[in-house]
Formats: C-alpha cells, structure tokens, sequence
C-alpha cells in the first residue's frame, strides 16, 4: 500500500511540473484565419491571414501595423529575418512582395516573369537571389532576383507534397515537410540529410539554431550538425506551430496566438 501511494504521489508530482513549466502570460488576437507567421530580429511577430492581410506585433503584444489584402490571397509564408525588406509570397497568384521597412512595399513580383513553372514555395535568398521549390518540374531552382536569371535548377529525387516553409542561411536551404520532416540542402541544391519529424508546419533561426513545433515537442537543432536536437515538452493545445523570441513562446492558433514564458 505504501509503495502504491508513493507511486502515485511521484506521478502526481511529475504532471504538476510537466504543467508548471509554462505560464499563459498573453493573448493576441487576430479574428482571422493564420495561414503563416513569422519574427524578426526585435522580436516582432508577422501574422498572415486567408484574406492576404498581414499584421504585426510589438514584442509587448500590441498590434503596430496592420495592411489590408496586399494580394487578396492567403499569405502562404514570410520572411521576416530581413525587418528593413519583409518577405511575403502568396501561392494562389504565384507572387511576392517585398515590405520596404514596413511603410511602403515595392510592386509585386510575378513567378511566370522568372519561369512558367509551379512554385510550391519560395524564399529569398542571402547574395540578392531567389531560391524556387518547383513542382512542376520537382526542382530546386536558384534565380537572380534582379535579372530573373536562372542560376542553376537542381532536380530532386524525394517528393516534397507537404511543404510549409523554406528559409536559405548561411550556405544552407532548410526545406520542412508536414508529413517528412526536415530536409537541409547545400548552396547549390543538393541533399545533405533528412531529419523525420512529422508536423513541422513552421521554422525559425535563432541565434544560429532552427527551433520549431512538431508532434514530439519544441524542437531547436543545429542546421550543421542536425542529427541530434533538443527535445521540450509543449504547452498542452492544439497549436498550428510557434515563435520564439528572446523571452516568450508564441503559439499559433488559428485565429489568435498565445503567449508563453517558461519558468
């Protein structure tokens, strides 16, 4: 009898832990639907929407800019690595943007100017480039952003049908798959390794580190050296993925974010 009291007296012990680990500290609401996210480097949090708005908030949670329908379509992802030139690509349209220090934005983009092929997601990359997941042609193209040049087109021997996001870094491009994992590619396109962990709808890079939410928890890995990683027990919810900034956790939700601090 003793033993099983003690038993459950540790059990017990360990679940109030487990939930003492995070605090609720705030709440922001959107009254959209969140189809991507983003933060940049003063702990800023970019919210696209269905209807193709995108809000930003303060890293003290107010609203500070708000632009309506900039393209009238879901925001498929951002890039907000780059505060001064904001990245925004929308799928549906095969455009994106570029915010110029979020005051006023530069015309849009047309894909079919640089190539007729389908672009399933794309992201700027670091030498004034453009880095294309083709699906069309199951590519990993890189263009000259300016003169729309194809710098090289890398064919792909793995199927990416659930991509989510795609960030180039120093000589790497990260590719996540919501049923694959993670996928790190060198600068000119080839695959390095592959990391399976599935529900990975989002990544960042912090401090050379990609952090993100995935079904085993809070995941942070070192993009070279990604075969081992940190594992993190999640806030209990059904969160479409996070941002981390120096202090909070921001999970996703799909019409409002809530703000964790871990203690």
């Amino acid at each position: 009898m003793k033993s099983k009291y003690l038993s459950f007296l540790f059990l017990s012990l360990s679940l109030y832990s487990s939930a003492q680990e995070w605090q609720l500290i705030d709440t922001l609401i959107v009254n959209e639907k969140i189809t991507s996210y983003s933060i940049d480097n003063q702990n800023q949090i970019y919210l696209g929407t269905s209807s193709g708005n995108l809000h930003r908030f303060s890293q003290d949670g107010q609203e500070s800019e708000f632009y309506s329908a900039i393209a009238n379509f879901p925001v498929t992802s951002i890039a907000a690595w780059n505060r001064l030139k904001v990245f925004l690509f929308y799928r549906s349209p095969q455009e994106f943007y570029y915010l110029d220090r979020f005051n006023t934005f530069s015309n849009s983009y047309d894909l079919s100017e640089y190539s007729d092929e389908l672009a399933n997601e794309c992201t700027p990359g670091i030498d004034n480039s453009l880095w294309v997941l083709s699906s069309s042609f199951n590519e990993l193209r890189k263009y000259n952003l300016q003169t729309k040049q194809l710098i090289f087109a890398n064919p792909l021997s793995i199927d990416m049908e659930n991509v989510t996001h795609m960030r180039a870094f120093q000589n790497l491009v990260i590719i996540s798959d919501k049923e694959e994992g993670m996928y790190f590619f060198d600068q000119f396109g080839n695959l390095l390794t592959q990391i399976e962990l599935a529900g990975i709808d989002h990544f960042q890079i912090q401090s050379g580190k990609v952090i993100f939410l995935c079904e085993e928890g809070v995941v942070t890995i070192d993009p070279f050296q990604p075969n081992s990683y940190e594992t993190i027990k999640a806030p209990e919810g059904a969160f479409k993925g996070l941002l981390k900034s120096d202090t909070n956790y921001f999970l996703i939700r799909s019409g409002d974010v809530l703000v964790y601090r871990r203690l």
